[in-house]
């Protein structure tokens, strides 16, 4: 029988079904259980205690479903049990299920929790999810049938929960043997191992407040995706994933927290107006990063295979606390083939990096912007029917342009820049380098300065063994190639780097007055559609050597 809609209770934002949330919610449920104190005693009145949180709190953290369907819905069957154990409790959760807006029922089971008091209001959780779970879809009878069954080996996660902060603050824990398999046993998803681990740790803030810095992790390894044949489409090797927070203040972070309980209870969201200022100083930074290794995929319609040996994402945000912060992003990627190759082998990047930042960011003018923004869209709302309740009229807020053009005075006063820290190609018959900076200036056409420098290897080699044989006639796709390359070449200046090999160097700058030059020449009206360039200034004759 399908689950029923029961009435809707004011919900946080949905989790996914993944292992690692579901614990972070069971987390959170002992978070009002006790005030800051030293651990107190493990006895009946204390299970009783956290038997009516647990009672309480479960439909807040894992709302039911709601009556358009939207979202995930959980329904508990029963009450939790709650029995004192030595230094902690067992507690087993109601039976718990989850229907998705699609109308897939996953049957979790339940859920065990061992919870040990510690002193500061802390509290050291361990989590246990049924070894097997049932995903279930609705059939032409609106009936649920078998889909496929989740199923886990070895298990174990183990943290330390703040209730007084609301905060998970260290988590160590590691799956093995993970599977989705399909019910007829056509299909398979699995996962050799999953581990998390994450640890924050106190450090004094301004003002007396404290701040938590420290890193967390996530990572899997040996995903396989089997088609209902048994053929694997996909193979991943390992992936991880990496984050290190600076001085996150929790206290801001609870607070956030409740304006979202207070603004659902209401059944509307929280404004930008309201989140972007208590947003504002919440954490100094949080540096990411995600590391593939050896992906292969088939695509089953036309046998295409792609493989990637190495893939890595990383980005950041720093100083946000401070005076100027900085955004930063990169991509690599190495050992990439795939058959039937779209492109000559020869011109297939087999290494790719690129690192890019913006620096120099005003952090306080750009908080403000954002605000100023978030009210003018709140403005710009469109009035209530008539008839409705109208909403209490925002004070006048400036418009958006006049907003952009103080963030940008701001910008160029702060000497922001957006850099390309590094861009590097390589194909086995060329390579490529760039690097430069653009810096924001109100006073440019553009509204922004700068420049970058792009270097190119072997492509007057490339061109040069890709002519045909005296006589011989190149196929389209040779010709379509030695054209393009051959444009590239005479736009680029000639040129040998330190080991003789020939180059061609590509010098880009943006004028304060609105060109764009490349080598000098100004490609204005060319990229308007206009007249051919003009040409580069002759460089200054050298003086002769005497004799």
């Amino acid at each position: 029988m399908r689950l029923r809609r029961l009435s809707p209770v004011p919900a946080l934002p949905v989790r996914s079904l993944k292992p690692a949330l579901i614990a972070g919610g069971m987390l959170a449920l002992v978070a009002g259980w006790s005030p800051a104190q030293a651990a107190p005693a493990v006895d009946d009145a204390g299970a009783k205690a956290l038997a009516a949180s647990l009672k309480k709190d479960l439909p807040r953290w894992f709302p039911p479903p709601t009556e358009d369907g939207e979202g995930i819905g959980f329904e508990w069957q029963g009450e939790p049990t709650v029995k004192p154990a030595g230094d902690h409790y067992d507690v087993a959760l109601p039976r718990l299920s989850a229907e998705d807006a699609e109308g897939t029922l996953f049957d979790i089971g339940t859920v065990l929790l061992s919870v040990t008091p510690k002193d500061d209001g802390q509290y050291g959780v361990a989590i246990t999810l049924p070894s097997t779970m049932k995903v279930q879809n609705l059939d032409d009878n609106d009936e649920y049938v078998d889909a496929a069954v989740i199923s886990i080996g070895k298990q174990s996660l183990t943290s330390t929960w703040s209730g007084t902060l609301e905060t998970l603050l260290a988590v160590d824990g590691a799956y093995n043997d993970i599977a989705i398999s399909a019910a007829d046993g056509k299909g398979k998803i699995s996962v050799a191992s999953m581990t998390m681990v994450q640890e924050l740790k106190p450090e004094a803030g301004a003002g007396g407040a404290t701040l938590w810095s420290g890193p967390a992790a996530f990572s899997f390894s040996n995903l396989s995706v089997k088609d209902d044949k048994n053929k694997e489409l996909v193979k991943i090797g390992g992936v991880t994933t990496e984050a290190t927070y600076t001085r996150v203040d929790l206290t801001k972070v609870s607070a956030l927290q409740k304006l979202s309980e207070q603004t659902a209870a209401r059944g509307v969201p929280p404004t930008p107006a309201e989140l972007l200022p208590k947003m504002q100083g919440m954490f100094g930074g949080v540096t990411g990063a995600m590391r593939m290794s050896n992906l292969s995929f088939v695509n089953p319609e036309d046998g295409t295979t792609v493989a990637l040996g190495q893939f890595a994402f990383r980005s950041g945000l720093t100083d946000l606390d401070q005076a100027l912060s900085t955004v930063s992003m990169g991509i690599e990627a190495r050992d990439f083939t795939m058959t039937p190759s779209p492109a000559p082998v020869a011109f297939t990047p087999r290494a790719f990096e690129m690192k890019l930042s913006v620096a120099k960011l005003p952090n306080s003018a750009l908080w403000k912007a954002f605000t100023e923004l978030a009210k003018t869209a709140e403005a710009e709302e469109p009035q209530p029917k008539k008839g409705a309740k109208a909403k209490a009229a925002p004070p006048p807020a400036p418009s958006s342009e006049v907003v952009m053009q103080q963030a940008m005075a701001a910008m160029a006063e702060a000497g922001t820049e957006l850099r390309i820290d590094a861009l590097n190609l390589d194909t086995p018959a060329t390579a490529g380098t760039a690097n430069g900076a653009l810096k924001v200036a109100t006073q440019a056409a553009f509204g922004v300065t700068g420049g970058a420098t792009v270097l190119l290897r072997g492509i007057d080699a490339a061109v040069k063994a890709m002519q045909p044989a005296p006589g011989a006639k190149p196929d389209k796709e040779t010709q379509d190639l030695l054209g393009g390359l051959a444009m590239i070449q005479a736009l680029g200046q000639a040129g040998k780097d330190e080991n003789g090999a020939d180059t061609r160097t590509y010098k880009i700058d943006v004028t304060e007055a609105g060109q764009l030059l490349l080598n000098g020449a100004d490609m204005t009206p060319l990229l308007a559609g206009g007249a051919e360039p003009a040409p580069a200034p002759a460089p200054a004759e050298q003086p002769k050597k005497k004799k």
